[in-house]
């Protein structure tokens, strides 16, 4: 593993946006493949993140349809390339190909399901799969949180066993990694702060999850099971008496089903106006995925931090020998 030393924490939205334009300015502008281009909000955050400066996009899919809707909305898309795939599965596959070719170093989900995007991202022939497990990564900048949490895994795996959920911390590192976290805290969710038989992934996790981790990690600090509060408030801990690494300064916040994920996460975006960047983790490249509920503003932060990982796997060889290195 290789960190980049002079790299300063990334604690905000803003500071991922000014992290993807000071890459592009270093010489290493990333190009990003969208997938069924054909969603308003999606061809928006793209035309934005190019005039910022820090991506170039290829909208594929109909291009008439991308026309369209751009004109509507008033958005110019001089500087982007479209490369006309009407068919959205048709479309999926260009994008995995030009990822798979060297011609995008991510790939962005556009107006398609996300099942569609992902089976394609994994088929064989294009060789981007390089981990068991693929995973999602809800990436929050919340209002009155001091610094970025990342919400793992909300996207993908449904209840992980133990050797999944540590292949779901691995790949949350790497995103961490790349926001120049050291070490990186990491709190394992739990009801409450001690680990009981009436919850057995409680019983997993420390005594077999968070060994493994600390094994495994050496720029880790990790802690739990902790609610939520608990791990994100020092008063609350105060108030408990809890004191370690991870209370009230977590970077990471490992859950232990889908359901947990998306129900804390997607609270903190539609009561708090948590901003969110939203990449799963797993490919050789970064595949920017975001719903179609999500404001501009979301994707484009989702796009900056798919550029931003997408460097870092770069920068650091990740995947020359197939898994993270």
């Amino acid at each position: 593993m290789v960190l980049d030393t002079k790299q300063q924490p990334i604690r905000s939205f803003d500071e991922i946006i000014a992290r993807a334009v000071s890459i592009a300015e270093q010489g290493r502008r990333k190009t990003v493949a969208v997938a069924a281009a054909q969603d308003v909000d999606v061809i928006d955050a793209v035309v934005q993140s190019h005039r910022e400066g820090f991506l170039n996009g290829v909208l594929i899919g109909d291009e008439s349809a991308i026309r369209q809707l751009a004109d509507k909305a008033g958005v110019d898309l001089g500087g982007l390339e479209i490369v006309d795939v009407p068919d959205i599965k048709n479309a999926a596959h260009m994008a995995a190909r030009f990822a798979s070719e060297g011609k995008a170093d991510a790939i962005m989900k556009g107006f398609l399901p996300t099942s569609a995007l992902l089976k394609v991202v994994l088929d064989k022939a294009y060789n981007l799969r390089v981990k068991t497990t693929l995973s999602h990564c809800a990436v929050l900048d919340i209002p009155g949180y001091h610094k970025l949490l990342n919400f793992t895994d909300g996207g993908m795996v449904i209840q992980p066993n133990g050797a999944q959920k540590l292949e779901i911390l691995e790949n949350a590192m790497l995103v961490g990694r790349a926001l120049g976290l050291s070490p990186i805290k990491v709190a394992v969710s739990g009801a409450m702060a001690f680990a009981s038989e009436k919850m057995p992934h409680t019983l997993a996790d420390t005594e077999t999850l968070i060994p493994a981790a600390r094994a495994k990690f050496d720029d880790i600090a990790i802690q739990g099971p902790l609610p939520f509060d608990l791990a994100t408030d020092k008063a609350s801990a105060q108030r408990c008496g809890l004191n370690g690494p991870v209370i009230a300064d977590a970077d990471i916040f490992l859950v232990d089903s889908i359901e947990e994920c998306n129900l804390i996460a997607k609270s903190l975006i539609q009561f708090a106006q948590a901003v969110f960047a939203g990449v799963i983790v797993g490919a050789r490249v970064p595949v920017s995925l975001v719903s179609r509920t999500d404001t501009t503003k979301n994707k484009k932060a989702s796009l900056a931090i798919a550029c931003v990982l997408a460097d870092h796997y770069q920068q650091n060889s990740v995947w020359d020998k197939g898994t993270a290195s």
